[in-house]
Formats: structure tokens, C-alpha cells, sequence
């Protein structure tokens, strides 16, 4: 007997480590489509008519944000009653199609119109996988199993930059490509087409995992709107800390992932394929690193009795992070700034996985994809739309002139890492008590 539920174990594990492996290759796919233009961003303005910074932020931060935030809560809602891998493989599907449809683009507003349909696939992904997860790992595993989809973000940055700097340079050293069925193309048009048509295999690729029974504090008829706001309210001293720490630091995460190409390429003339492949290799390794290193670590303090500590984790990272990241965008050095990428992306890649662990800690089994979801129209939303738009803004209007990123990366960090340190040290307390009372939600209940 022994030995037949030791290979039960075996095999649980595996199938665990399969699925976080084929959610972290969906999370992977969909940062690539989202961050894909950042490395496109001069080609896109001059291809289009001479954009400005402020309206290729748009396209970037709205176009996508606004859509994406709108279907999150309802998709939200069918992930916490319905099947969760059919309506992650129903995301992947449309927001990889609807990347390849970008590549069609010939207008401002075509463009626009085709990352709003990236952002109604890709509101499937982040409630419905959390969700998925904390039904397939124990508590003291999950913070792990979040950190290594949580590093997703770097993994899709690191090949956007290797792969998409220097196809960008390849392709703008040569006429307009011409595609099967797609026709005559720029540059970037081609990038996306390239990047957005695989996804459609990764959504067949779903089916090959099980949708987990749901476990933990639950109800069988689920939880109403109105028992969701209540639960927020009586959770607001925490909620309230956690959404406010971590929309500054995801504003400035994805402020800086959407202008580190630029900025090294106007302030230190480097090529697309330098910076390219320079922060490519960063973000696919640091990144992962410090993802799940910070998932690992969390785990061992929870099962050492510390429930906080994926806070607590978060805010000994952002202390680490502030001094460099305001400095590196002064510094007149290429080099001394592309080696201070390094502690930069290692700090910024540990709080995405956290966050969902400290979410999903608090809450009841059929509110943890409405609980996410707020999350993501609270935080998501707001960074999406205000990180490049705020960078955009200052260059155009504040400091006037293009090559002036640096000041406008410098003063964003020193405002969002003061106040995101402040809000993850009043969260620990508050964290505790949340926990305590999840089991309120228990079916007896």
C-alpha cells in the first residue's frame, strides 16, 4: 500500500508540474502580445503618420486596458462556477488572433481597434488560471507554483526583445515583406502576424489538462454580488493596502518594460538588436530567477508559520528596488545602466506571483477569480493605461523633448516606490487577520 500511494504522489506531482508548466507557457504567450510593441514603438509611430509618444502610449495602455478590464469581473464570474480550462483556451484562442489581425493594420484607429480585441482574450487568462492553481497545489506549494507562472512576464519580455529586436532591424533593413494571405507588409506588421498565430496551437494545447475539482472554503450556489462587496468591505484595511502597493509598483514595471528599448536606444544610441538581445537574456534569466526564488522562499516562511509573508517578501524587494531603479535611467554609461538591469528585474520579478498567493490566501474557492479580477481592473487597469501614458506625457509636455525618458523613468520611481514601501508595511497586519477568517466562507458556513 505504501509503495501504491507513493506512485499516486509521484504522479500527482507530475500532472501538478504539467499543469503549471502549460499555464505558464499561456501567460508566457500573452505577455509576448502585449509587449511586443514596445519594441516597435519607432517603426509603429513613423508607419502610421508621424504618431507622438502620447498616442502610441495609448495604443499600448487604453486600447488595450479598457477592454481588457471591462470583461475581466464577468469572465471572473464563469471562471468561479464554470470550467476553467475551456474558457483559458477560449482567451488564448482570440487574443492570438486578434494579435495576428493587428498585423493587418493601416490605420491609427485600425491598430487601436485590434489591441482592444487583445485585451477581451487575454481577461480569461489571469482569474481563471489563479483560480485553477489554487486548486491543484497545497497551501505551503502554491506561492512556488504562482512564482514560476508569475515569472511568465520576463519570460515573454526576454523573447520580445531577443526575438523582436532584431527582427525589427532584419526586416527594416529590407523592403516590405509579403506574406501569404496577408499581403505586402512593414516591418512590424510582419512581427505581429509572427508572434500572434502560433497561440492557436497553444489553445488546443489546454485540453490536455484536467479541470481540478475546486476545494477549500466554498459553497455549493457560489457567492452573489452582493456577498463579493460585502466580503470587500469587511477586508478593507488590507485590500485597500494591497491594491494601492501594488498598482505603484506594476505602473512602474510596466512603465519601465514599455520604454527600456527606447531609452537606451535615444539616450545611448543603442540598436534594437543590442538592447534587444541585452535585456532579452536579463529578463529570461534574472526574471525567472527572482520569481521563483521569491515563490520558493514565501513557501518555506508559510510553512514556517509566517502567513505574511508574501508581503512581507514584497516589501524587502521594493526597498532593494527603489535606489537602483531611479538611478539607472541617469546614469550616462550604457553599460553601467544595462548592469544595473540586472538587480532591477530580479527585484521586479518577485512581486506578480506573491500577490496572487497573498489574494488567493484570503479568499473563499468560488470568489477567487471575482477576488483577481478586481484585482486586475483596481491595478491592472490603471498601469496598463496611466505606466506608458504617464512616461508619454512627460516627454511631450514636460520635459519636451524625446530623449528626455530618463528623467521622466527617474521621477516615476521615486514617486510609486515610496508609497508602494509605505502601503506593504501597513498591509502585514491586516494580511494576518485575513487569513484567520477565511474559513467564515467554510460550506458549513
Amino acid at each position: 500500500m505504501s509503495a501504491l500511494r507513493r506512485e499516486i504522489r509521484i504522479q500527482s506531482s507530475r500532472n501538478s508540474a504539467y499543469v503549471v508548466g502549460v499555464l505558464t507557457l499561456a501567460s508566457t504567450l500573452s505577455f509576448i502580445d502585449r509587449q511586443i510593441l514596445n519594441v516597435m514603438i519607432g517603426p509603429i509611430k513613423r508607419d502610421l503618420g508621424g504618431l507622438t509618444d502620447t498616442e502610441i502610449s495609448l495604443i499600448i495602455g487604453l486600447a488595450f486596458s479598457l477592454i481588457y478590464s471591462l470583461a475581466t469581473l464577468p469572465v471572473a464570474r464563469l471562471a468561479d462556477r464554470g470550467n476553467r480550462r475551456n474558457i483559458i483556451a477560449v482567451g488564448i484562442f482570440s487574443w492570438s488572433a486578434m494579435t495576428a489581425l493587428a498585423g493587418m493594420a493601416g490605420t491609427y484607429w485600425q491598430l487601436f481597434l485590434a489591441r482592444m480585441g487583445v485585451g477581451i482574450g487575454e481577461a480569461s487568462l489571469g482569474p481563471a488560471s489563479t483560480s485553477l492553481l489554487a486548486d491543484t497545489y497545497p497551501p505551503e506549494r502554491l506561492p512556488l507554483a504562482y512564482g514560476i507562472v508569475g515569472a511568465a512576464p520576463f519570460i515573454g519580455t526576454g523573447l520580445a526583445n531577443i526575438v523582436g529586436g532584431p527582427l525589427i532591424d532584419f526586416l527594416e533593413a529590407r523592403p516590405h515583406m509579403s506574406l501569404p494571405f496577408f499581403g505586402e507588409m512593414y516591418s512590424w506588421q510582419t512581427v505581429l502576424v509572427t508572434v500572434g498565430l502560433p497561440g492557436i496551437l497553444v489553445a488546443l494545447l489546454m485540453f490536455t489538462i484536467a479541470e481540478p475539482p475546486r476545494r477549500g472554503a466554498s459553497r455549493q450556489d457560489g457567492f452573489a454580488w452582493r456577498e463579493l462587496a460585502d466580503f470587500v468591505r469587511s477586508r478593507s484595511r488590507y485590500l485597500t493596502a494591497h491594491f494601492v502597493a501594488y498598482l505603484c509598483l506594476s505602473m512602474q514595471g510596466f512603465a519601465f518594460l514599455a520604454w527600456v528599448v527606447e531609452l537606451f536606444v535615444r539616450k545611448h544610441a543603442w540598436s534594437r538588436t543590442e538592447i534587444g538581445l541585452t535585456y532579452g537574456i536579463i529578463a529570461l534569466t534574472v526574471g525567472i530567477a527572482g520569481s521563483i526564488w521569491a515563490g520558493y522562499y514565501a513557501g518555506r516562511m508559510i510553512g514556517a508559520g509566517r502567513p505574511d509573508s508574501p508581503m512581507r517578501l514584497t516589501l524587502w524587494g521594493t526597498i532593494g528596488l527603489a535606489p537602483v531603479a531611479i538611478l539607472m535611467p541617469l546614469l550616462e554609461s550604457g553599460v553601467a545602466a544595462a548592469v544595473l538591469l540586472l538587480p532591477i528585474t530580479f527585484f521586479m520579478a518577485m512581486p506578480p506571483g506573491l500577490s496572487n498567493a497573498a489574494l488567493q490566501a484570503i479568499a473563499p474557492n468560488q470568489m477567487r477569480g471575482q477576488l483577481i479580477a478586481l484585482y486586475l481592473i483596481c491595478v491592472s487597469f490603471l498601469s496598463y493605461l496611466f505606466a506608458p501614458l504617464i512616461i508619454g506625457l512627460m516627454n511631450d509636455y514636460v520635459f519636451g523633448r524625446e530623449d528626455a525618458i530618463d528623467l521622466s523613468l527617474a521621477t516615476l520611481a521615486a514617486f510609486n516606490y515610496t508609497v508602494a514601501a509605505v502601503a506593504l508595511a501597513l498591509s502585514l497586519k491586516p494580511l494576518r487577520d485575513a487569513i484567520a477568517r477565511v474559513s467564515e466562507f467554510s460550506t458549513e458556513a
